[in-house]
């Protein structure tokens, strides 16, 4: 196995970019619900504020979807480093992973 000294960066980084990811979905979130209190407490009609609800929401979305392209690169640089049998090992809270589903896509690429 290889010795990598920028794994453990790598590593560590992309833990905290995606924790970030998920901090500012939940600042969003919490800013869609602020937004929606605050036209009932103004005692304001459903279309007040429909606007910029519909582009707070649409940059919710967004969001969403970088979170998983991090989570897919997140599962592409474990390949990696399996790939090049780059001696890894756990740096950090533990975290429960699902079977990765982002991987289906590269055994179909490796079959073909």
């Amino acid at each position: 196995m290889k010795e990598i000294k920028s794994a453990a960066r790598i590593a560590r980084q992309i833990q905290k970019a995606e924790r970030a990811m998920d901090q500012t979905i939940l600042e969003t979130n919490a800013l869609v619900s602020a937004m929606i209190e605050g036209r009932f407490e103004g005692n304001l009609a459903a279309e007040v504020g429909q606007g910029a609800l519909d582009n707070v929401v649409q940059g919710l979305k967004a969001l969403t979807e970088a979170r998983g392209a991090i989570a897919r690169g997140h599962s592409d640089l474990k390949n990696v480093a399996d790939d090049l049998a780059i001696e890894w090992r756990m740096d950090g809270p533990l975290e429960e992973k699902l079977t990765p589903t982002f991987g289906a896509a590269r055994a179909t690429q490796n079959a073909a």
